[in-house]
């Protein structure tokens, strides 16, 4: 569902947002995707109610006024729970709302409902979901991918207009390209992490899943900037500049074959448009065990707090605190949680962590590389996932195998530049997402960008 067609409807009153909404809820159960941990009915047809009264005055707050949302289930949702897809919160209710769910529901946005993700943010699938996996729209037999496929297959269903996802290192942008739908993590400190469970503190960004780029930029615009809540945003600016000259690589290793036959069209479909460089990008295969090392020594640190005390799963038989996290965090995380924590632990306490420490090192040598190619061309276009979808439990026994699922994404959050993923076409019918990458707080001419090379692709079939 695009905004501008939802908004056409209200405007012509050939529905109201309260018609739309049972249409969605009708279309969710009947589906059965899996898409969602809780819907949020009470509070969306109240705002759908409020939105129709807007409308029916020509009133409407803005342009997102009566437009349905999905939010990851990571993300507060005031008196909603949030549960992260884990056991260990699986009845946590939030006392607060996110920044960006403030803001958008300020601007007539509808909250349908909280959606389904792997647990604490960790996995490329969606199988490691504590509410079991969510299927993709395109095929069911295949996965959505992860961490936010709840998010994207809520938006490739039409069971959302648009959701609101978090990217630590493509969680956002490869579920796009799974579900054949547009994915967008802006520069890291242009968009209020207040009310996101933190997973990597460091890397965790807000992003925008929707069905086109304009639909991205609509609520962008209205989600980011300042926030008290938040010391991490930049008042850093980019002035807006056409993109001339795009880098490309010549040669995708371990890339399937359909993703390269893609990815070769739509380059070629961009040189009537654009000057194309060939570009050397020899950090990622660094990338992503320097995203391993950082993510699961922040998260080591940043899941302590789940110990049965404060809030979530809480234990009736420990009979001291050792006994008592013990018994929550052994019941309450699943075997990927687990699994991080360990290594993130090990990490930290060997060597006077000495692995955080040098992965920092690489994080700015990886972000001094992007710099240095940035000098020379405006963005970068390269795949969004070195494969297609792939099948339910193909890959599940390798967490080697699902952590390559980041290869291509994870560098951008590393050097904390801005990625978009467009659905750049499809092969035996799933689809292939490619990534444009701009510079550090060049997100809008990124996007102006990315409108461009999606109406260019889409005319080329």
């Amino acid at each position: 569902m695009r905004v501008s067609d939802i908004i056409s409807k209200y405007r012509a009153k050939e529905e109201t947002p309260i018609t739309l909404l049972d249409g969605i809820y009708e279309k969710i159960e009947k589906d059965d995707l899996n898409d969602y941990i809780s819907l949020t009915k009470n509070i969306a047809y109240e705002e759908a109610y409020h939105s129709k009264i807007r409308h029916e005055k020509g009133m409407p707050l803005s342009d997102i006024d009566g437009v349905f949302f999905s939010i990851k289930d990571n993300i507060a949702v005031e008196n909603i729970r949030m549960t992260c897809g884990s056991k260990i919160l699986s009845d946590f209710i939030s006392p607060y709302s996110a920044t960006v769910v403030e803001r958008i529901r300020a601007k007539g946005g509808i909250i349908v409902g909280k959606t389904n993700m792997d647990e604490f943010a960790m996995g490329s699938s969606n199988e490691s979901s504590y509410f079991g996996p969510v299927k993709n729209p395109v095929d069911t037999s295949f996965v959505p991918g992860g961490s936010s496929g709840g998010s994207a297959a809520s938006v490739a269903a039409s069971h959302a207009c648009i959701s609101i996802g978090s990217d630590t290192g493509g969680s956002v942008r490869q579920p796009s390209s799974f579900c054949g739908v547009v994915g967008f993590k802006p520069t890291y400190g242009e968009v209020s992490r207040y009310g996101l469970t933190a997973f990597s503190s460091s890397l965790d960004t807000m992003g925008i899943i929707s069905e086109t780029v304009r639909d991205s930029k609509r609520v962008f615009d209205i989600i980011r900037g300042e926030d008290a809540h938040d010391s991490t945003l930049s008042s850093k600016k980019a002035g807006k500049r056409d993109y001339k000259r795009v880098g490309y690589l010549d040669a995708i290793p371990q890339a399937d074959k359909p993703v390269e036959e893609i990815y070769g069209k739509r380059i070629e479909d961009l040189k009537k448009d654009f000057e194309l460089v060939k570009i050397k990008m020899d950090f990622i295969d660094i990338s992503i065990s320097t995203y391993q090392i950082q993510t699961m020594c922040e998260t080591s640190s940043n899941l302590a707090r789940f110990d049965g005390i404060k809030y979530g799963l809480q234990s009736k038989s420990g009979k001291n605190l050792r006994e008592i996290y013990s018994a929550v965090r052994g019941d309450g995380f699943g075997s990927e949680v687990k699994r991080r924590i360990l290594i993130g632990t090990y990490f930290l306490t060997h060597n006077e962590g000495e692995y955080y420490s040098l992965s920092f090192r690489l994080r700015d040598y990886i972000a001094n590389e992007i710099d240095k190619i940035f000098e020379n061309i405006d963005a970068i276009v390269i795949p969004t996932s070195l494969t297609l979808p792939f099948k339910f439990n193909e890959k599940t026994s390798s967490p080697l195998q699902m952590h390559l699922s980041d290869s291509l994404t994870a560098f951008s959050n590393l050097a904390n530049v801005p990625a978009i993923s467009i659905n750049g076409g499809y092969s035996n019918n799933l689809p292939c997402g490619i990534q444009l990458v701009g510079k550090r707080f060049d997100d809008d001419s990124l996007l102006e960008f990315a409108e461009r090379a999606e109406t260019i692709w889409r005319e080329n079939g």
